[in-house]
Formats: C-alpha cells, sequence, structure tokens
C-alpha cells in the first residue's frame, strides 16, 4: 500500500477560495526523502542521476558544423534550406534540444545531489551551470525559417521561444532544489544577470509585438505559453516584487492561455502539443502559488484538462493520434510524466486514476517519485467512457476501461484548431485492443511524406474528389493542396444523435472543407459489434461530375482480400470484414500506406512503417454518392 505520508497538495476543490500551501520542489524531494516507502523508487532515481552524470556537459554550438556535436541536436529540417538560413535555424533549434534536454537532465542531477550530497553530482551539476550561464539569449533566432523561402526581418531577430522557457526552468528547477550555499556567488550572479537579460528579452517581444504569435494574439499556442512561463519564472527567481510590471505581464499572458483553452478542458493542438505545453503552464503555474500567488494553479482548465488527456486512451495501448500527436501506439505510457506532474501539483484524482489504473505507474522522473507517495484512489474516479468536445471536434468512446476493450473516436473541426490535420470525417475503430480502422499518424517533421500521405486527407478516413496524387515529397511544413483533397483547417461540425455506454451515432458535417461541395455528410453508428458509416456526397451544381474517392486505413501491414464488383464490395483479414454498398458502380482496391501508428512503427523513413489501406473509389465520374460502409470485427 502506498504511503500518505507526502501530500504535496490536497484541495476539496482547486476553484475553491482554500487553498493548502503548496511546497517547493526542495520540500517534495526533502518529504520523499523522508518516506521509507519509497527507498527504491529513490534509489531509481539517482541511478539515473549517475548515468547522467557521466555524460559529458552539452555545449551550446556556434556554427552548423557544431551542430550535432557535444549532445547537441540537428533539426533535419534544415538540410533542405537554401544555404543563406541553414546555419541560423540548425543553431536556434539546437538552442531549443540543448534547454529541453537540461530542463529534464539538470534538476535530476541536483535532486541526487540533495538526495546523497555527493560531491560528483554538485560538481557535474557547477560545470553545467557555468557553461549555460554563456547562453545568452537561451533562444537564438532563427526558428521561424524552418521551410525554404522564410527569412529574418531586417533585424535578425523573431523573438523568444522555446529554448526561453525550457531553459529559464531547467535553471529555476536546478536552483529551487540545490542548497542555497552550493551555488558559488559569482556564478549564481552570472546567472542571475542572464536571467534579467531574459525578463528584458520577453517584455519587448511583447511590447513590440515582434514573435508571430503576439501580433496575431494567439495565446492557444505552445509558442505563446513557453516565453511566458520563462518570464513568470524568471521575475520569480530574481524576486516578483523587484520586477513587478515585467511578472504582473507574464501572468495576464499565462491566464490568457488558460482561458484561451476549451472549458472542459480541451487543448487545440491535440494529445503531444498538449503534453508538452500544459507541462509549461503547470511548471509556471507552481512556481507562482509557491511564491503565494493562486490564479494559475486554481484555474478551472488544470482542473479539467486530466479528464481530457485521459479520454485519449483507446483500448490496446492506442491513444486518439490527430493532430500533430506522433505515435499511437504505447500513448497511456508516454502521458505517464505528465500525468506524474498532475497528480503532484494538483492532486488531480483523475490524474491518479490513469497512472494506477491504465499505465505501468508514475514515471521514474521527480514527479513520478513525489507522485508514488499519494494515497491510491478506486475505480469511482474513472472518466466517463464516452465524450464530446466541441472545442476539440472530436467524440470518443470506449465500451470499458479494460485493455482488451472496443474504442471509437471520429473528428470534426473546429476554427480555432492548431497543429491539425486534414483529418475531418475521420473514424477510428479498435475491436477488442486490436487496430481495426487507424491514420497515418505524424512522424518527424522532415520526412518527405509528412504533408503528403501523413497530415493530408490521404492519412486519413476521408474523402478526396478525383484521384490526383502526389508524385513527389513536399517541403517541410508547407501544406499540400491538391485539386479535390481537403482543405487546411476545414471547419467540420458533430453533430450527436445518439451517445452512451452502449454505442452512439454521429453525424459529422464536412461539406464546407472542399471546393466545390455541396454536401458531405458521414454518419457515423455503432456499438461493440459493429460499426457502419454512411457518406452522403453531392458535387456543387456548377462542378463537372468527378471521380468520388475514399480511404479507410487498415490496421494491419498484411495484404487484404477485396472482392466484389459493381456496387457490392467485400474486404476480409484476420481481424474483420468490411462490405462496401454504393448507389454508383465502385472500384475498390487496396495499397501500402506510411505509418506511424501500428506498434512497432515509428516516425523514420524505414520501410518498415507501413499499413495497408482500402480505397473505394466511383468507377465513372459522378455528380453525387451515396455510399454506405459495414466493419464487423472477428
Amino acid at each position: 500500500m502506498r504511503s500518505a505520508l507526502f501530500i504535496l497538495v490536497l484541495l476539496p476543490s482547486l476553484t475553491g477560495d482554500s487553498l493548502a500551501a503548496v511546497s517547493p520542489w526542495s520540500d517534495i524531494l526533502e518529504n520523499a526523502k523522508a518516506n521509507s516507502a519509497l527507498t527504491e523508487r529513490r534509489a531509481g532515481l539517482i541511478e539515473q542521476a549517475r548515468e547522467a552524470e557521466a555524460l559529458p556537459i552539452v555545449r551550446r554550438a556556434h556554427c552548423l558544423a557544431d551542430v550535432g556535436k557535444d549532445r547537441t541536436w540537428l533539426d533535419g529540417r534544415s538540410n533542405a534550406l537554401e544555404e543563406e538560413i541553414r546555419e541560423t535555424f540548425a543553431l536556434a533549434m539546437s538552442d531549443f534540444g540543448a534547454c529541453s534536454t537540461l530542463s529534464r537532465e539538470l534538476p535530476l542531477l541536483a535532486a541526487a545531489y540533495r538526495l546523497t550530497g555527493e560531491q560528483a553530482f554538485l560538481d557535474r551539476i557547477l560545470a553545467q551551470l557555468d557553461e549555460m550561464a554563456r547562453w545568452s539569449p537561451l533562444q537564438r533566432p532563427g526558428w521561424t525559417l524552418y521551410t525554404p523561402g522564410n527569412r529574418l526581418p531586417p533585424d535578425g531577430k523573431d523573438g523568444n521561444w522555446l529554448a526561453t522557457g525550457t531553459g529559464i526552468r531547467a535553471l529555476g528547477d536546478t536552483l529551487e532544489l540545490l542548497p542555497e550555499e552550493a551555488v558559488p556567488q559569482d556564478l549564481r550572479g552570472r546567472i542571475e544577470a542572464l536571467l534579467l537579460k531574459e525578463i528584458e528579452g520577453v517584455v519587448d517581444d511583447w511590447k513590440t509585438k515582434r514573435p508571430w504569435f503576439v501580433r496575431t494574439d494567439n495565446p492557444i499556442t505552445n509558442q505563446w505559453v513557453l516565453p511566458t512561463e520563462g518570464l513568470v519564472r524568471a521575475s520569480i527567481l530574481l524576486g516578483k516584487d523587484k520586477h513587478p510590471e515585467a511578472y504582473e505581464l507574464g501572468v495576464a499572458n499565462l491566464l490568457k492561455a488558460l482561458n484561451a483553452h476549451g472549458a472542459k478542458g480541451e487543448f487545440e493542438e491535440g494529445f503531444g502539443y498538449a503534453s508538452f505545453t500544459v507541462t509549461s503552464l503547470l511548471h509556471a503555474a507552481h512556481a507562482m502559488a509557491v511564491a503565494g500567488d493562486t490564479r494559475a494553479i486554481s484555474h478551472p482548465f488544470l482542473e479539467n484538462f486530466p479528464t481530457w488527456l485521459v479520454h485519449h486512451f483507446q483500448p490496446g495501448g492506442y491513444g486518439i493520434n490527430c493532430f500533430d500527436a506522433g505515435p499511437s501506439y504505447n500513448a497511456p505510457e508516454s502521458a505517464r510524466p505528465l500525468l506524474s506532474l498532475i497528480a503532484t501539483l494538483t492532486a488531480s484524482p483523475g490524474a491518479r486514476w490513469a497512472l494506477r489504473h491504465q499505465t505501468s505507474g508514475p514515471s521514474e522522473d521527480l514527479a513520478g517519485l513525489a507522485a508514488s507517495a499519494l494515497p491510491d484512489v478506486g475505480q469511482d474516479q474513472a472518466p466517463p467512457r464516452y465524450a464530446v468536445y466541441e472545442r476539440a471536434a472530436r467524440v470518443n468512446w470506449r465500451d470499458s476501461w479494460d485493455r482488451d476493450a472496443t474504442g471509437v473516436w471520429i473528428r470534426g473541426g473546429h476554427p480555432l484548431d492548431q497543429h491539425d490535420h486534414q483529418d475531418r470525417g475521420h473514424v477510428n475503430l479498435i475491436s477488442k485492443g486490436r487496430p481495426i480502422l487507424i491514420e497515418a499518424g505524424t512522424p518527424s517533421y522532415d520526412h518527405p511524406l509528412m504533408m503528403s500521405q501523413y497530415s493530408s486527407g490521404a492519412g486519413h478516413n476521408a474523402l478526396q474528389l478525383g484521384e490526383a496524387f502526389p508524385e513527389a515529397s513536399t517541403d517541410a511544413g508547407k501544406t499540400l493542396s491538391l485539386p479535390g483533397w481537403q482543405k487546411e483547417h476545414g471547419i467540420a461540425p458533430i453533430a450527436v444523435i445518439e451517445l452512451d455506454n452502449t454505442g452512439g451515432k454521429v453525424r459529422v458535417d464536412g461539406g464546407k472543407c472542399y471546393e466545390g461541395l455541396s454536401r458531405w455528410e458521414r454518419t457515423v453508428a455503432w456499438d461493440s459489434k459493429l460499426l457502419e458509416v454512411t457518406d452522403e456526397v453531392e458535387l456543387a451544381p456548377d462542378l463537372e461530375p468527378d471521380t468520388i474517392l475514399f480511404r479507410w486505413h487498415l490496421g494491419t501491414e498484411r495484404e487484404v482480400a477485396v472482392t466484389g464488383a459493381g456496387r457490392e464490395w467485400r474486404v476480409e483479414w484476420a481481424e474483420a470484414g468490411i462490405t462496401l454498398h454504393g448507389d454508383a458502380p465502385l472500384v475498390v482496391s487496396q495499397a501500402r500506406m506510411p505509418d506511424n501508428t501500428l506498434a512497432g512503427h515509428d516516425g523514420s523513413r524505414s520501410d518498415k512503417n507501413f499499413h495497408s489501406c482500402v480505397i473505394a473509389r466511383t468507377a465513372n465520374k459522378e455528380k453525387r454518392l451515396l455510399l454506405t460502409t459495414r466493419v464487423l470485427p472477428q
């Protein structure tokens, strides 16, 4: 049984007037150190720190030839850029990679030093801090140069960015964990001078509206949040009373970001970016609360977000991977660090339930160590098994929280979607823990097929008008817009007809997502045994007849059996059968399509990363089509 000795925050309601005291990371660690039930976990944390201590420090790259050396990262997108901007972009992205690494590594080493008192840990920390104190600014210009043709403004500045937040987090958490006397005064002074410049830089960005996200007033994006976290943390580290205007600007920006998201905890950039961005929001809110300011930690978005997050968990260890969300498989396990952080900083029952009942347990980091001391919660804290998220434009459902359950999710499109794919109308099905209908997923951004066959409509179970298909890859970051393909950022409302624990019926209106289309209504009805999709397509009166085409991405790498003729077709493989009936003659075929959804696949260019896809098209050019697709898992 887990010890209840340490409980960081236990609130009757996060929105209530009475808040328990919030502990700094140093106190969190001291409580964990005193907890005898955590002996094994502490040992695991220290062993990780020993591995990190044995690594060389991260050194800043100062030219293109150095990027990728000294534990820095070369963003593959730089290879496609013009020589004029390649180095600038690579250096900017290496800053983000370096600061992200240190936001995890330095606090780990500091925790190990506090737990053991071993000088080797402190020496390694001080060597890295000495190097890092030279990194001014933490985020160099050039991060906007990710695609050919982009250029910096005349002053050479595109603003503070992600390294600003992760770098200041690395410094802040480390200084908070170390004893006051551990950092020599001269080094501390250099760090404080760096932090002051970071404050001045972020304040100037908002004053001049330099970054695109400030000019467009877009607090939803992660790119708004990370510099904001940096501003809040730096102001607190130097004394928020000494920098009240900067601190209040940071808090106002943070609250604006929290207010921008959905009332049900929806995050408009999907599961992957939510994990990154909400981590930033939590660190900033926690630092504020430790400093006596609870305006952020008590925000309803942070209270509701865990349920939205857990609703991404699909049977079989898969996750809802719409948006730029990376792979689908093993999604619950990949969420353990964020769930542990939520549980530690907010005591969320939903996060604690998910750690206990949907994953292998708290993560192996400091937040996981602290979360391990929280009392267990029972199945009564499980979230509902279905949900409708208007701001996320999604319906999700599963028939139980067991791993071998059946799950369905369906995508629409919302005006505030960001980092989204051309996936309006996508239907996903997992039956008894086995993937049946899937999407392509998201590979690395420099993958040559990212924009053409992953994020485009071709990577989803959606409509296409005509038979246009790219012959070659596209530039990273450039949306591919071929005739008849789904448009970028389409709006597709979802109407719920029925939805309960036994199944559901919804209708997606995707008619505005294509040029020259009068109507595309997709009605999806399902229960645990059967899923039926009815597509009604009608071209605009002034449009010539065209081929009407649908794809069904399958959760198998094997070829499937395709039989039929005319209006009736059947597809069969070991896990399921599909019947297709059209009111016009059809041609049904299959193809191999790139994949980063199935188990064993990844976002690389390897030939192993493929799945089978069924393509159903009208045999002739038509003005309209009624197509019924029935999926019967075995």
